[in-house]
């Protein structure tokens, strides 16, 4: 029942009848306000004055009768339970009440039936009202997915196996020029220029086999005849009738074929521009005389000479040493900024076709942006590498097929997290955060601590220069932000950038109060994190509010702990990826063992990788890393006391 007093009309003519109907309810512990009338005009009043949320009504009265209040309650508040209450009634009359619209009918001599009949009554009507909701929201989604359909701006249509358009979306007609008329004439291989005729064919065959096809590239002859290469998915559906439609979903890729032959020519010229300039003009001079004199060395050693391959390596040490300082020395000159007020999401989009022909056909790119943002102040061009570096680093981690995902959101890192990362100098305030995920292959610790290095490279010698991330990480730095790595060999890589937002030129505002400090607690806590560093610190600062905290390096470990007395230990916190038995194995292992016992999932990947990763369940309580000491201890503190919630609730 809900803890408002239900208000209940009751149309009776005899009070001592009613006042029995008001002593069942109390004896049904139902809270109340009950009015009582006993004439058409009084019920009528009550019912707009009153709002009753159940009638109670005797079958006869003597100036009214319950089927016509029944009647005036269907037309003026049909979604109220109305319910008979009568001395006598026979079969025939209460079915016939029933059918008129009463939710229920009672005898009087059976009143403590009332409680458990008004709520029957009430849970009827919330059922029929979740229904019509439900109804709704699907005629909602019905027209949601049809103004999808209308608007999207990829071309969308449906063919038979011959080709015969079935149907086509707003966005065909005005890409190809061709009414629904036009189509109703066409096929679908009478739009395809004879360039992509055999594609054509080919992709209908694998299609009609039952084949997916994704990233199906043709040339199509719009009205106009000026010719537009489309690249879209490609699939077949088998219908009831034994029919097949072919679905396309198509999008216009001539202005990105446009777009990668500007890209080509611009790296031509940037490659070339960057050889000029100051200490560049210098170290080729050095390198210049480094090769030239050893080719002059080895035309004076005879054919036969050990020597000969010696200097032969010293000559292509050199030329490589050359093109390295190019490189480096290019980038250098970057340093001349030209910073702007930049809204990261805008750069972003505006890079989205160059960084999905970086990343090639054969890969997904994903956009995850968040919305409300505060802008950055930064180089437009710096920002720009950063996310085409990072996107090529990516590209090369990934296998034959992979997923790279660049999000942005906003950030509140607190002075307790800047003062644990003094050793970098991360003032604290209010970032906006850029991370590009991948789905690739993953480093090691090892590597992780040199990435950042110029020079460093996992690539086959003469493949990369190791300047990329060495790159990302100057320019990221001279914006006055930072960028911090978390990766898992076989289980990809996160680049997280975070950049300061803009700050308003008028006189700063008092600072804003910082959050009050999380509560503590004393319950025993058990740590499962196998780096040390991250597993000392979320100890400590969870001990310094009070709890009492178990360690582990891994999920075997935390086990061992766990099966000799379950009940001492009131909350786990695991790391997702872990060595021997990971964070949802430990999970599923401790709901045998302990089904109550919470636990608080934390990981470098964000949440949504790692639910995509099929490391966690999604909607798990889960804790991003980096994390403050406060962070973890108010997440830890919020999974407690639900918890406590939960077992306190009364029964319903």
């Amino acid at each position: 029942m809900s803890p408002d007093p239900l208000r209940v009309l009751i149309i009776e003519d005899v009070p001592m009848d009613a006042e029995l109907v008001e002593y069942e309810l109390g004896r049904a512990r139902i809270p109340f306000q009950a009015r009582r009338v006993d004439t058409r005009e009084l019920f009528l009043a009550e019912l707009r004055a009153f709002e009753p949320d159940v009638i109670l009504s005797d079958y006869t009265l003597p100036r009214f009768d319950g089927m016509a209040a029944l009647e005036l309650a269907r037309s003026h508040a049909p979604a109220t339970p109305f319910l008979i209450v009568t001395g006598s009634i026979n079969e025939e009359t209460a079915v016939g009440a029933m059918k008129a619209g009463a939710a229920d009918y009672l005898l009087k001599s059976n009143l403590a039936r009332i409680g458990p009949a008004i709520e029957g009554a009430l849970a009827r009507v919330r059922a029929r009202n979740e229904k019509t909701r439900a109804e709704d929201a699907l005629r909602e989604s019905e027209a949601r997915y049809r103004d999808l359909f209308d608007n999207a701006s990829d071309l969308v249509c449906a063919t038979d196996r011959e080709g015969r358009f079935l149907y086509v979306n707003r966005a065909w007609h005005e890409g190809t020029g061709y009414s629904d008329t036009e189509l109703a004439a066409l096929r679908f291989g009478d739009l395809v220029h004879p360039e992509s005729k055999a594609r054509y064919t080919e992709v209908i065959a694998r299609a009609l086999a039952g084949e997916t096809l994704t990233h199906v590239e043709l040339t199509l002859m719009p009205r106009s005849d000026v010719p537009i290469v489309v690249e879209g998915n490609l699939s077949g559906a088998r219908q009831a009738d034994g029919s097949v439609t072919l679905r396309g979903i198509y999008r216009d890729v001539t202005e990105r074929k446009r777009v990668d032959e500007q890209l080509r020519r611009a790296e031509r010229m940037q490659a070339a521009g960057r050889l000029a300039g100051g200490m560049a003009h210098e170290v080729n001079n050095m390198m210049t005389g480094v090769i030239g004199f050893a080719e002059f060395l080895l035309r004076g050693l005879a054919p036969e000479d050990p020597r000969r391959s010696e200097v032969q390596e010293i000559i292509r040490a050199g030329s490589r040493a050359a093109d390295v300082t190019r490189q480096l020395l290019a980038f250098t000159r970057q340093q001349l900024m030209h910073p702007e007020v930049l809204a990261i999401n805008d750069v972003v989009l505006g890079l989205e076709r160059m960084l999905r022909h970086s990343l090639g056909e054969n890969h997904e790119l994903e956009l995850r942006l968040g919305t409300s943002l505060r802008e950055v102040r930064a180089d437009r061009g710096q920002l720009e590498q950063v996310l085409i570096n990072l996107i090529l680093n990516a590209r090369d981690a990934l296998p034959a097929r992979g997923r790279v995902t660049i999000a942005t959101s906003a950030a509140e890192l607190d002075e307790a997290y800047a003062e644990g990362h003094g050793d970098v100098g991360i003032p604290a305030g209010a970032y906006v955060l850029l991370s590009v995920s991948d789905t690739g292959c993953g480093m090691d610790p090892e590597v992780q601590a040199k990435i950042f290095e110029p020079f460093f490279t996992t690539k086959p010698v003469g493949q990369g220069t190791g300047l990329g991330l060495s790159t990302v990480y100057g320019i990221v730095k001279q914006s006055g932000g930072f960028i911090w790595c978390y990766s898992e060999p076989r289980l990809g890589s996160t680049f997280k950038v975070y950049l300061p937002v803009l700050r308003a030129a008028s006189p700063p505002a008092p600072p804003a109060a910082r959050p009050a400090a999380p509560r503590g607690g004393s319950e025993t806590l058990l740590v499962v994190e196998d780096e040390d560093v991250v597993r000392a610190m979320a100890c400590r600062g969870l001990r310094e509010h009070g709890y009492t905290v178990l360690e582990a390096r891994n999920g075997a470990e935390a086990m061992a702990m766990i099966e000799g007395n379950p009940a001492a230990i009131d909350l786990v916190v695991s790391d997702v990826v872990m060595p021997e038995v990971g964070g949802r194995e430990l999970a599923a292992r401790l709901a045998l063992l302990e089904p109550a016992l919470p636990v608080l999932y934390m990981s470098g990947y964000t949440g949504e990788d790692v639910v995509q990763r099929g490391l966690m369940d999604a909607g798990a309580p889960f804790q991003q890393k980096p994390f403050t000491s406060d962070g973890l201890a108010r997440a830890v503190r919020e999974l407690l006391d639900s918890r406590v919630r939960r077992r306190t609730a009364p029964a319903t």
